[in-house]
């Protein structure tokens, strides 16, 4: 008998948090820890059987063959009797399945499918038909104590275990195996020997397995915490589910035989099993070989033959020439020799379906008013491209390279990513979706992992350490993205000094060496980091397959989407046509923009049509007047462009190129060489026709690829594949491709294939020379063709701002309506250009913000839990039948619409009533009141229970009474404003505090200057209506006393874990950002509150690379000078009890009871408060602080002379 064995029963980490027998090593060239330990264990096959998934086969096949392991398909499926039925109830069972071929893969595919589009319900599910339909080339285990089978017999149901395998059996015959296991658990103890007889009875095979979830025996603490992080359970939970004894390791045959040697055959049936598997899987398709769907030509091509992509090739030849004859007016050879040459190579790789395909949906998008950007990626370098209009940039005038995108060098798939509006995206993958059948196209899958301060994290929660503790190690790992647990403790891998000295994470390595807690934590995190832990869908990724997707892959549901089980690296690998449709935010923009030009002007621009030469938009970037503009608008890159007053678009592509981490160090240099020619310098004259552009500096991944090309005589094919190895920076190709340049290259039979720098007339030094600083560059050189589309939006959008700056500002504003940070950021620059914000008004706001002549009307769904179908009602009610008269008359004409009374308290806070000419106190004790009455005789008129005395009542004497009750203190009203609009939009509550703001010597319009130009004294362009702004620097550490209101806080962390409080606060003329470093902040941090009035006395901090702020040292309240007053002071409100006399039925007064409490409820203290009504008195279980302010408060609510302080 054979000592070999397989396991045919395995979980890896793709069963999400209940699997640790780990494919996937911790590194990117890290052996698969599976791999080698079944290697280890002399074993030639090993089966994947992950719950309920195929996630993780890709990855399994790779590995195995890698190690020329015999990778077997599988997967442990839930199986219910009817996926059609719903029941939180139903018993739900396990049972394997193995693909023994090709046959059977496709239907383990199609299983695994419909497990989730049509049976998931908590879990994916098959049932009994699923399994007749599609049981061909599949082997059939019985499964663990949770299969049907073994589950009935331990239920004392031998009869019915036996029924339902004698129905297996009929399904699989000689290839359905009852499974055994043991793992010491009394269940399988009772099961064995009864699964035995039964297989016996029934003639079918035994197979041994066991139930893998780790690699060690020492590995059942790891799979323990996975299933807590899963569960959200500790360890110390007595609920929790445990996976008990810890057998459930990866056993030897040795160990498996010491179980089951009592029944040999069944461990010789594991290699019988293996033995039928014959199945040979592509992880990676042929060279040449990708699965593009046929596209289908227009009935006039029908004549062609379909072989070799005829038709399609004619079409595409067609759609390029009369694209060309539209693009240029003039045809010169220099295009037609481009375009002939592009069609030739798109042809002969079999690419013209695939550049169809993308014509078609980029064609609808734009024919169905679907903005879309003008190109992405290396695709804007092809000249066919631009001719049928799935790109708008003219490779030819920017000097992009159609070989970066495609050439015949290298055998990859091209790949076009299409930005479109955010909004309208989904409209054209519905298209997509339409046009080649839903069955045809997919979303993509993405994985989400155990990252290193995620794990971190997840890992001391389930340990049962405090919050506080585990955010102090995860915030001491360094913030690098991708980093490792490995990499932040100094153990590496990494790709470079550079990189490792961002990685290396000092306070955690410190942590883990001095605190025994947590090396315990960041130890175990080590083990499980990176492990998948749910399943999400890639942001853009659409798969368009020739057949339906389940022929190449198979599908899992995200939500309401349906996506690939494979991810996006691994359906490339496949073949497969997979497109990005980005979203990018800025078309948005773009396009609302354009439609308020429209409305307010009457004419629509095309943004087709700009020349791109402007002075005036060049200024504007020039002058830093970049806010809202695409890529120039963070801080950053607005002083880059300040400092290189750029002058033409190649600037501005060359600013997005190199405002980048790394190429960043080359800006001084840029910017010198451009204002200094004379300080160029060439390695080489023959350098100059590259570099000449950029003012002799490399910036571009082109550039290289052109010297290769023009000093060392590469192909355009050989120049991409050096660009690459240098980008990858490979050791090995980096040195044998330094000699290729150097010296050239010859093929077997002496050959010149590369001529080589110094056959070409450059001495060898500098060829060497030359070579490392092109080394250096290009680990760093960014994609021109990119930066080239990214540079036209940026024109496009200084354009709108130049010339429309109210339109494209609202646009940009009603595109981030939902977020209240962005709208208040943009609110708040809109002050400074002298673009006035007008308040909400029911009777003029719209949906979103309008523009009302020169000013922005703020719209009503941009306020605090306004919804937009509400808001959208009552302006169709407006639009219809008139303005509002008053609050009674809205919620009359409305009423059947979903308006709730949080929103319309909202509303009041907001004053979109004001123009009613109540005060909000007033609406805000009365509108309960009328929302009931009117709730209640609408209920009434359904009913049929009006009388005929209702119904002879007029309306004069039924309409609404409303208190007169004056309104809020100002300061109040303003923070019920702020509530709800995120700002200030009526006042600002420091305007009551003018004369002691006077008093401090700074304020915040104090930081900037304005610099003195040759044009003017002031730097006003007087048509665009801004200003040159920059900082004062002169006041870098000077000290000074500021008063305000503090905008925002919060509490951080520095790196050794002390609390630090920063944040913004808001005077009379802008904000300032503010910082209280750990002493500072805990003496007072009790002032530290949203919206509290203050004195900041601290240190001014003006660098010029970074926004100003104030050290912080001292915090005082901000109070009004004291005058002489009749009200008693607040220290003799001690030991006193608060009365509020309130009159009416109950009806009548909830409102006003309500919003004294509400006023009650922001001053908590030690008074006693008692409300006195007509039928009684009654003492709130609440006490409050009384105070002047309160007291002013209260009676503007109840009456002057309800309010009264008593012993």
């Amino acid at each position: 008998m054979s000592k070999n064995f397989v396991h045919l029963h395995l979980h890896t980490e793709y069963s999400l948090l209940d699997g640790a027998s780990r494919i996937s090593g911790t590194g990117e060239k890290a052996p698969s820890p599976l791999a080698v330990a079944l290697k280890a264990k002399g074993m030639t096959a090993c089966a994947i059987t992950d719950h309920g998934n195929m996630y993780g086969v890709y990855s399994f096949v790779e590995a195995m063959e890698k190690e020329k392991i015999k990778p077997i398909i599988g997967s442990e499926f839930y199986t219910v009797r009817d996926i059609n039925v719903h029941d939180p109830l139903e018993k739900r069972h396990h049972l394997i399945l193995i693909a023994k071929n090709e046959e059977g893969y496709h239907n383990l595919m199609k299983l695994s499918s419909i497990s989730f589009k049509d049976g998931f319900y908590y879990r994916p599910r098959i049932d009994m038909k699923l399994l007749k339909e599609y049981s061909k080339g599949l082997i059939c285990l019985s499964a663990c104590v949770q299969g049907e089978v073994p589950r009935l017999i331990i239920e004392d149901n031998y009869e019915g275990a036996k029924r339902i395998a004698l129905e297996f059996k009929e399904i699989f015959a000689d290839d359905y195996y009852i499974e055994i296991q043991d793992h010491g658990i009394p269940e399988e103890k009772k099961a064995l020997p009864l699964l035995v007889k039964l297989a016996k009875e029934i003639g079918v095979k035994v197979v041994a397995t066991n139930d893998v979830h780790y690699l060690e025996k020492s590995d059942a603490d790891m799979q323990d915490v996975l299933m807590c992080i899963s569960m959200k359970k500790q360890l110390t939970d007595a609920d929790r589910i445990r996976l008990e004894p810890e057998e459930f390791y990866l056993k030897s045959y040795d160990e498996m035989y010491e179980k089951f040697s009592w029944i040999e055959e069944a461990l010789e049936n594991t290699n019988e099993i293996a033995d039928k598997c014959s199945l040979k899987i592509k992880t990676h398709a042929d060279p040449g070989h990708y699965e593009i769907p046929e596209f289908d030509t227009p009935e006039k091509y029908d004549y062609l033959p379909k072989e070799n992509n005829q038709r399609e090739a004619a079409y595409l030849r067609d759609l390029t020439y009369e694209g060309i004859a539209r693009r240029y007016k003039v045809q010169t050879k220099e295009i037609l020799d481009r375009v002939e040459y592009e069609l030739d190579v798109i042809i002969r790789m079999g690419f013209a379906g695939y550049y169809l395909i993308v014509w078609d949906f980029v064609n609808y998008s734009k024919t169905h008013g679907i903005p879309v950007g003008p190109g992405r990626g290396s695709g804007v370098g092809s000249i066919v491209a631009y001719a049928i209009g799935i790109t708008n940039v003219d490779p030819l005038k920017y000097d992009l390279f159609f070989e970066r995108f495609l050439n015949p060098e290298r055998v990859s798939m091209p790949d076009f990513d299409i930005d479109f509006c955010t909004i309208n995206r989904e409209r054209t993958i519905q298209y997509v979706q339409e046009k080649y059948g839903k069955d045809h196209v997919a979303q993509i899958i993405t994985y989400g992992t155990l990252s290193a301060r995620a794990v971190v994290k997840d890992v001391a929660r389930v340990y049962s350490i405090p919050y506080a503790d585990a955010d102090k190690w995860a915030k001491a790992i360094n913030n690098v993205v991708h980093i490792s647990l490995s990499q932040a403790l100094g153990r590496g891998p990494y790709k470079n000094d550079e990189e490792k000295a961002k990685m290396v994470s000092p306070d955690f390595i410190k942590y883990y060496d001095e605190d025994v807690t947590a090396k315990t934590i960041i130890d175990m995190s080590l083990r499980v980091e990176n492990m998948p832990r749910q399943t999400g869908m890639h942001a853009a990724g659409v798969l368009i397959c020739p057949r339906p997707v389940w022929d190449f892959v198979p599908l899992q549901r995200s939500g309401e989407y349906i996506t690939t089980q494979f991810d996006k690296k691994q359906v490339e690998a496949m073949g497969l046509l997979k497109m990005d449709f980005l979203g990018l935010n800025t078309l948005t923009d773009i396009e609302a923009a354009l439609d308020f030009v429209e409305e307010t002007t009457g004419k629509r621009p095309n943004l087709e049509n700009l020349s791109f030469d402007d002075p005036n938009v060049y200024k504007l970037i020039s002058d830093g007047e970049t806010k809202a503009v695409f890529q120039v608008e963070q801080e950053g890159m607005r002083k880059f462009m300040m400092q290189l007053q750029p002058n033409c678009l190649e600037e501005i592509i060359a600013g997005v190129a190199l405002y980048r981490p790394g190429p960043m160090q080359f800006i001084p240099n840029y910017i010198d060489c451009k204002f200094h020619p004379e300080h160029i310098h060439y390695l080489h004259p023959m350098l100059e026709s590259s570099l000449k552009v950029t003012y002799g500096c490399i910036v571009y991944q082109e550039q290289v690829m052109q010297i290769a090309r023009e000093v060392a005589g590469y192909s355009f094919g050989k120049a991409d594949e050096l660009r690459r190895a240098m980008g990858k920076k490979d050791a090995a190709k980096m040195a044998a491709n330094k000699d290729i340049f150097i010296n050239g290259k010859k093929d077997e039979n002496g050959n010149v294939i590369i001529e080589g720098a110094v056959n070409r007339g450059m001495p060898r030094e500098i060829a060497d020379e030359l070579f490392e600083q092109i080394r250096k560059f290009a680990e760093y050189a960014f994609n021109k063709s990119h930066a080239t589309a990214y540079a036209v939006i940026t024109y496009q959008t200084a354009w709108l701002k130049r010339y429309y700056p109210l339109c494209f500002l609202a646009a940009v504003l009603n595109n981030r309506i939902t977020n209240a940070d962005e709208v208040k950021n943009y609110i708040n620059y809109l002050n400074t250009i002298n673009i006035k914000v007008l308040p909400p008004d029911i009777n003029k706001s719209k949906t979103k913000f309008s523009i009302e002549g020169n000013d922005l009307r703020f719209g009503l769904m941009a306020i605090k839990n306004v919804g937009e179908a509400a808001v959208e009602c009552i302006i169709e009610e407006r639009d219809k039948n008139g303005d509002f008269t008053d609050l009674e008359d809205l919620l009359n004409r409305v009423s059947g619409v979903n308006i709730n009374k949080r929103m319309v308290e909202s509303m009041i806070k907001g004053g979109v009533f004001d123009c009613f000419g109540k005060t909000r106190a007033t609406l805000m004790a009365s509108y309960e009141r009328i929302m009931d009455t009117i709730a209640k005789d609408k209920k009434n008129s359904e009913c049929g229970q009006l009388s005929l005395f209702d119904t002879l009542i007029d309306d004069e004497y039924t309409k609404f009474k409303y208190p007169d009750i004056p309104e809020y203190t100002e300061i109040n009203k303003l923070m019920l404003e702020k509530e709800v609009l995120g700002m200030y939009v009526t006042g600002h509550p420091l305007n009551s505090f003018r004369n002691e703001l006077k008093k401090f010597s700074f304020n915040t319009s104090m930081l900037a200057v304005v610099e003195d130009t040759e044009e003017d004294e002031t730097n006003v362009d007087e048509d665009a209506g801004y200003k040159t702004v920059n900082y004062d620097r002169s006041l870098d550490g000077k000290r000074i006393k500021l008063g305000g209101i503090i905008n925002s806080v919060e509490r951080k962390f520095t790196k050794r874990g002390d609390a630090m409080g920063v944040g913004i606060i808001e005077d009379l003329y802008g904000q300032i950002q503010f910082v209280l470093y750990s002493k500072s902040f805990e003496q007072y941090r009790d002032l530290l509150k949203e919206n509290a009035l203050v004195i900041f006395e601290g240190t001014l901090v003006i660098k010029e690379d970074e926004t100003p702020k104030i050290n912080v040292y001292s915090v005082m309240p901000l109070e009004k000078e004291k005058e002489e007053t009749k009200i008693v002071a607040d220290a003799s409100y001690v030991d006193k009890k608060l009365r509020l006399t309130v009159h009416g039925g109950k009806n009548e007064i909830s409102g006003v009871v309500k919003e004294a409490r509400r006023i009650l409820a922001g001053n908590r203290g030690g008074n006693r408060v008692f409300f006195v009504f007509d039928w009684g008195t009654a003492e709130t279980p609440e006490r409050t602080e009384i105070s002047d302010a309160l007291l002013a408060d209260l009676r503007t609510v109840l009456g002057r002379t309800n309010v009264t302080v008593e012993e």
